[in-house]
């Protein structure tokens, strides 16, 4: 019985992830997306996220992909619901409005000063509609600063007066100071503000230092006002992880979920090809007795999918755990320096990849000796030789994945079939009926022409009992 089916895993499983919007002109290219601004409507999720928009989920375990127009209207898109209208933009993009959440958006011009100029160096910009029927945008200059600023609530693209700054980099917050350790104390790039109003406090978050570090984070300031002032909120930054799968959780939001459950979506870094090269996750939050934003944790296990659990801050956690992390994994071939223990170190700065010829490649890992029960999968591939240029496109790889345990047969049996997909799935999470295995097998049947497919991270997901419990 597959058990564990109303469940998720970060980084979330988005189809068609976009081609990185900065290295669209390069010959070989690389996948992106990342910003996440998520609007609940009617029990659906809508996440729209940088190059590509947009994404929705009604059981908040699967997602689907509708090309909207516009596609891509820039970096750091954001989403908000106005007088009964959709109001999208992004950094230094027009203001677009639409009456469905997927759109056709259509543009109603730039944002104007009062002066009538166009509001120039407007980065990550966020809007945000009070429930008294004010608007107002906050957004970054490129410089370690956040601004804020009212809307005409009836003509949203003018500025009721000068922006004003709500907060700057301090570096005497460590954890905003650039660098993989916070090293540098002269620099931060403070972005991605978003602002959430609970219990009549507003929130407005933001990530520092930079998003290809893993000491990307996000924290946060409140006031009882939506321009300020501004107090520094004591548990910021209160998403932050630096190892694992899932590092670096920054730039993002945080929206109400089933059952008023708090959500935060957030970028995480992978950063190889490029300082831009990100994905998604989301996990859930909560305010403290001191009326502070907390995360529990920032996960990359599999958790109870949204809704499932009353309580999902304290009961999402499956107990499931990776049961293959830095096993000594082999392979049918190797290319130079892409050898299988790549596949399952937990650094996505490195891969497995077959050798050039190897038609059908294999991976095995080997689990506790005396068998461990298993029931879910999560694969995170690199699509090597990726090309607009050389007519190399994005598409589905296909694979089946095998367990057994050989101290009852030698025989594989196959628990995920995937050998007729026709989804691009970059990042994917399966789940399957409980299978005790000492060894796990991944074989590679197809991938898109001239795509040779890379495993970055294979995690296989269970729980040790007693054999025969």
């Amino acid at each position: 019985m597959n058990k564990y089916q109303n469940t998720y895993c970060n980084p979330i499983p988005l189809p068609d992830y976009p081609i990185g919007r900065v290295g669209l002109d390069d010959e070989y290219n690389w996948r992106e997306t990342a910003d996440p601004s998520v609007l609940y409507e009617n029990g659906i999720w809508y996440l729209y996220s940088s190059c590509g928009m947009v994404y929705w989920t009604e059981d908040f375990v699967t997602w689907k992909h509708q090309r909207m127009e516009p596609y891509d209207c820039g970096y750091a898109p954001t989403i908000v619901k106005h007088n009964g209208k959709y109001l999208l933009c992004s950094s230094l993009s027009d203001l677009f409005v639409a009456t469905d959440p997927l759109g056709p958006f259509k543009s109603i011009g730039e944002f104007k000063l009062p002066s009538g100029d166009k509001l120039t160096r407007c980065y990550d910009p966020m809007v945000f509609s009070d429930d008294d029927g004010r608007l107002y945008l906050y957004y970054t200059t490129g410089m370690p600063v956040i601004m804020g600023v009212e809307l005409d609530s009836l003509n949203p693209t003018q500025l009721l007066s000068e922006p004003a700054l709500m907060f700057k980099f301090d570096p005497d917050h460590i954890w905003e100071r650039t660098g993989e350790y916070n090293e540098d104390g002269s620099s931060c790039a403070m972005e991605g503000p978003w602002l959430f109003k609970k219990n009549d406090v507003y929130y407005l978050t933001y990530g520092a230092p930079a998003t290809e570090y893993s000491s990307y984070a996000i924290g946060s300031y409140k006031s009882s006002s939506a321009l300020g002032p501004w107090e520094y909120m004591k548990t910021s930054p209160f998403l932050e992880k630096r190892d694992g799968v899932v590092r670096g959780p920054g730039h993002g939001c945080i929206v109400e979920g089933p059952n008023d459950t708090l959500w935060a979506f957030y970028t995480t870094t992978i950063c190889y090809a490029h300082a831009m090269e990100r994905r998604i996750g989301f996990d859930p939050v909560y305010i403290n007795d001191d009326g502070d934003i907390c995360c529990k944790a920032v996960t990359e296990t599999p958790q109870w999918a949204p809704g499932c659990v009353t309580d999902p801050v304290n009961d999402g956690d499956t107990g499931l755990i990776c049961v293959s992390g830095r096993r000594r994994a082999y392979a049918s071939s190797e290319a130079p320096g892409r050898s299988a223990l790549y596949s399952t170190d937990e650094d996505l700065m490195s891969w497995w990849e077959p050798a050039d010829g190897d038609a059908t490649p294999t991976l095995t890992i080997p689990l506790a000796y005396w068998g461990i029960n298993c029931c879910a999968v999560r694969i995170i591939w690199r699509d090597v030789g990726l090309s607009l240029a050389h007519n190399a496109l994005p598409g589905p790889i296909k694979y089946k994945l095998e367990l057994r345990d050989t101290e009852e047969s030698q025989d594989w049996i196959c628990v995920l079939d995937r050998t007729d997909s026709t989804e691009d799935l970059i990042i994917d999470y399966r789940t399957f009926d409980t299978f005790r295995a000492n060894e796990v097998r991944l074989t590679i049947t197809d991938a898109p022409a001239g795509i040779k497919p890379g495993v970055m991270n294979i995690s296989v997901f269970g729980y040790w009992s007693k054999k025969g419990e």
